[in-house]
């Protein structure tokens, strides 16, 4: 009897310990949820261009609370704005005093009504404490070198992105030779790379690669393009020109190039937005406009639901810390702003109001769409769409309603809607066939008969055509005369023709090599 009171007595002090146990577990866990509790509540911060525009913000921020598809129950938003300064001291400033301030743990950042340089400001600022900057309008190149901009999204696509649809235009177009005149700045350049790399891109078969035959740089600020523009196209064959530039530059670019008539028929412009703001783009030109550019409510709704959904995303998943509100301070580094903008980076909106966001590895928007527009009697008549996306030109029939139902039964480009330079209704071939021509030839008895000469006492006879041999750089020579069948049958083409042209001989000796178009070899 006294072994079964005992035996009790140990099971009750086992359970005892084990209810402890199981308390303390609880009671552990409970405070370690405690500690590790992301926060409930964000404010988002916007440095904004307007009163309108700052109303919107904050009427979207309230409104998001109530969508339950990207704010987790619990969660509240707030919205804290400031309007932009034309100042970038000031403004960077006001993100320190205003936002910073009230822990925002990311910034919507439009542009100012004067000035460029003030989104520039806040990326700075906020770039230094890791809180991401979604841009909702700067388009400048430098803004996708993350080694300046480490902290910086954009809902609208760099300038440079324009090269993408220019490749595909010319594809479609069969322009696949062509002049490009940029200036030397960052978005100039920029756009030049990008462009060369897409049109790399296309195809294997060399016959339908986009290749530039003359590239024009020049510094921005220009006083005349005459001789540039002579230098560099007088000898090309290319009536094709696409012209990356600023509104003053391109109007100083086409009153030269029209004094050259390089604007009239035959000739084909194909223009970045800048440019078509110039008061002299002339008739025919073609361009492209982002659609939504200056939707720049829509562009507010489409990033702070962009943030939203890397929020949710990164709630479910990682510890969340508070954002940092000292700028006096520089602290250590915001770790948690470095992860959400990683997140925010692979976001993609299916049904933005500005159509399909997401964006790539530097943070700038894919899948824009642009309108394709024609200048006709001096104003921007759209003719067609293109949707990223689809990777796909649609020119639409002006006198369909444009509407994506109806653009996408277009699956043709179609160019009746197409006025061309010089009021053209046909395209232009966008090449010439120049009436001088460069011609190589070899020795090859009995076609073709070499003599050497000293040309300083010498000269061919009437039988013989002057056909110097110059070296691999081009810098020096040893004068030949060349005679038999091929020489008269070259004088008999030059007459019959009416061409002119220089003679000489191949410097390695060489016809020349073969280009493979495919693996067959035909």
């Amino acid at each position: 009897m006294s072994g079964l009171v005992e035996h009790r007595h140990k099971a009750s002090k086992m359970d005892a310990k084990l209810v402890m146990t199981l308390c303390v577990v609880l009671v552990t866990s409970l405070l370690n949820a405690e500690s590790h509790q992301n926060p409930t509540y964000f404010n988002i911060g916007g440095v904004l261009s307007n009163n309108d525009s700052e109303f919107h913000f904050q009427e979207i921020i309230a409104h998001l609370n109530f969508a339950n598809q990207y704010v987790p129950k619990g969660v509240t938003y707030y919205a804290t704005a400031i309007q932009m300064d034309a100042n970038p001291i000031r403004t960077a400033l006001n993100v320190c005093k205003y936002l910073i301030a009230q822990r925002v743990y990311a910034v919507v950042v439009s542009h100012p009504l004067i000035g460029d340089l003030s989104p520039a400001a806040v990326s700075y600022t906020s770039g230094f404490y890791h809180i991401p900057v979604i841009g909702i309008s700067s388009r400048d190149s430098a803004f996708s070198d993350k080694n300046i901009h480490v902290s910086f999204l954009r809902t609208v696509p760099p300038y440079s992105h324009q090269a993408d649809v220019w490749v595909e235009l010319l594809k479609h177009l069969k322009y696949m030779k062509i002049v490009f005149i940029h200036s030397s700045d960052t978005d100039g350049r920029g756009l030049l790379g990008r462009f060369q790399t897409a049109s790399q891109n296309l195809e294997d078969d060399v016959e339908i690669k986009v290749t530039l035959e003359s590239t024009i740089e020049f510094e921005p600020g220009l006083d005349t393009f005459t001789e540039r523009l002579y230098e560099s196209t007088h000898s090309a064959q290319s009536r094709v020109y696409l012209m990356y530039a600023s509104k003053t530059d391109s109007e100083v670019i086409f009153r030269d190039a029209g004094l050259l008539n390089m604007t009239g028929a035959s000739n084909v412009w194909i223009v970045t937005e800048q440019a078509l703001e110039a008061s002299n783009v002339p008739e025919g030109t073609l361009g492209l406009k982002l659609v939504n550019a200056t939707d720049e409510t829509a562009h507010i709704q489409d990033s702070i639901y962009v943030l939203a959904s890397a929020l949710k995303a990164m709630n479910q998943t990682e510890t969340i810390t508070e954002a940092p509100n000292d700028c006096n301070s520089s602290g250590t580094i915001w770790e948690t702003g470095k992860k959400l903008f990683e997140y925010i980076k692979k976001q993609v909106l299916l049904n933005g109001t500005t159509g399909k966001v997401a964006f790539d590895d530097s943070g700038d928007r894919i899948n824009a769409e642009y309108d394709i527009v024609n200048v006709q009697d001096s104003h921007l008549v759209s003719v067609g769409q293109y949707y990223y996306n689809s990777l796909s030109l649609i020119l639409s029939q002006a006198r369909f309603p444009r509407s994506r139902e109806v653009q996408a039964a277009f699956n043709r480009l179609d160019e009746s809607v197409i006025v061309w330079p010089g009021r053209s209704k046909v395209k232009p071939d966008g090449i010439i066939i120049p009436t001088h021509l460069k011609v190589l030839t070899i020795e090859e008895k009995p076609f073709v008969y070499v003599r050497e000469i000293n040309n300083l006492v010498e000269n061919c006879t009437s039988d013989e055509i002057p056909c110097p041999h110059f070296n691999a750089t081009g810098d020096e020579f040893n004068m030949f005369c060349c005679r038999g069948f091929c020489m008269d049958l070259l004088k008999e083409l030059a007459k019959t023709i009416n061409i002119t042209y220089d003679l000489a001989l191949s410097p390695d000796g060489q016809f020349g090599n073969q280009v493979m178009k495919n693996i067959s070899s035909k």
